[in-house]
């Protein structure tokens, strides 16, 4: 669901309605990406042992497979962000995700949760602060402009370590707290029915509060004219109230403006948030939890979810691949060759392509994806001869 998601917000899967609009646009904007986080922390928890964790030899082994799985994450996420595609790669980002989740690998579910949620609303305002402060020069402004000067992956990707812990697409400030909450809900039993309906309930509410609060804040107090009166920092003039509501259908670049402490009430997708964290975060838990629910009850008709398994489990490269043909449509390397149809047909080639390889790859070859079995065969082989 969360590479479906991706498809609508990269490609444009999905319709046209009379007024030039997808109407699936602002259902998976920002919610996608942060149903991807949340299932990094649960395929974490898992790694190391699921409810089950995992304790002393095995337990360091697991952390290892995780950071040499971070390692290479940042070599491939900023390979795809040097392509230079419109798509904000996240995969170096994960890099960083993965690390942070090292730290609390040893911890009850409890521990990390409480560490999810508490992040999630500490996060978007410190993260605020921060960039309030950069944006206004001096020296906090110097020693960004300093680290910039210095990091490698700036000068090769234009995405560094400033962007993956502040200011980027993904900022680990604001993002994990999905990663944390994947991590602690991948402690539970997620075999019993109970956890499963649990995490359907929390969510939900999570989602329904987060959601009706800022509504409540924005569009019933009247901030939403306020804001649209704050000028947009790409353009340098206001962003008027149309500008304001197609921020809530097409979402953020990952943070909001610093220029007014009323932005951290908006819901935007990928806004940042403390309301959008959580309402976002809400939203994946109860997917979550309802996905579980409805695969086991289809019970024998599970064949009608099966090409939606498949290609979750060749996440990786279903994410590489679609990203390569984006590349490759971007730069009109199909136009002219029997491919062309690809260019032609984008969204519908990447949907059905993803959906129809992956099927068959499940079905057939029986094992990890092109990407995945590397990605498992490196990472372990190094954890385990690391003292």
């Amino acid at each position: 669901m969360a590479i479906l998601g991706m498809f609508v917000v990269h490609v444009g899967v999905g319709w046209t309605l009379a007024d030039g609009t997808n109407p699936l646009q602002p259902l998976a904007a920002g919610r996608s990406a942060a149903l991807f986080a949340l299932l990094a922390g649960v395929s974490i928890a898992l790694l190391s042992g699921g409810h089950d964790r995992k304790v002393n030899k095995d337990l360091g082994v697991a952390l290892w497979r995780v950071v040499v799985r971070a390692v290479i994450l940042l070599i491939l996420g900023t390979a795809l962000t040097m392509l230079g595609t419109p798509v904000s790669v996240i995969l170096a980002y994960y890099a960083v995700f993965f690390v942070f989740a090292c730290m609390l690998l040893t911890e009850r579910w409890t521990v990390i949760a409480g560490a999810a949620a508490t992040l999630g609303f500490i996060g978007p305002i410190v993260s605020f602060w921060i960039r309030s402060r950069i944006d206004r020069g001096g020296t906090m402004a110097r020693i960004v402009e300093t680290v910039n000067a210095y990091d490698p992956l700036v000068a090769l990707a234009d995405d560094g370590v400033v962007n993956f812990l502040l200011t980027g697409s993904y900022p680990a400030i604001t993002w994990l707290p999905f990663v944390f909450a994947g991590l602690a809900i991948g402690r539970l039993d997620l075999r019993q029915p109970r956890v499963r309906w649990r995490l359907v309930a929390v969510g939900a509410g999570m989602a329904a509060a987060a959601y009706t609060l800022s509504w409540l804040a924005i569009r019933g107090l009247g901030l939403d004219e306020r804001l649209a009166a704050t000028l947009d920092p790409d353009t340098g003039i206001p962003f008027g109230i149309d500008g304001f509501n197609q921020l809530y259908a097409e979402g953020m670049g990952g943070t909001v403006p610093a220029t007014d402490w009323a932005w951290l009430l908006v819901t935007a997708p990928h806004s940042g948030t403390f309301m959008d964290v959580y309402g976002a975060g809400g939203v994946a838990i109860a997917l979550l939890g309802l996905c579980l629910i409805v695969t086991d009850a289809l019970g024998r008709a599970r064949w009608l979810v099966y090409p939606l398994i498949a290609v979750g489990s060749l996440s990786l490269t279903t994410y590489v691949g679609h990203i390569l043909l984006i590349w490759l449509d971007e730069n009109d390397m199909l136009d002219g060759t029997p491919l062309s149809f690809l260019s032609e047909w984008l969204s519908l080639s990447v949907l059905l392509g993803s959906l129809i390889f992956a099927t068959l790859w499940h079905r057939l070859v029986k094992r990890r994806g092109p990407l995945e079995g590397p990605l498992h065969v490196v990472s372990t082989w190094v954890a385990k001869r690391i003292p």
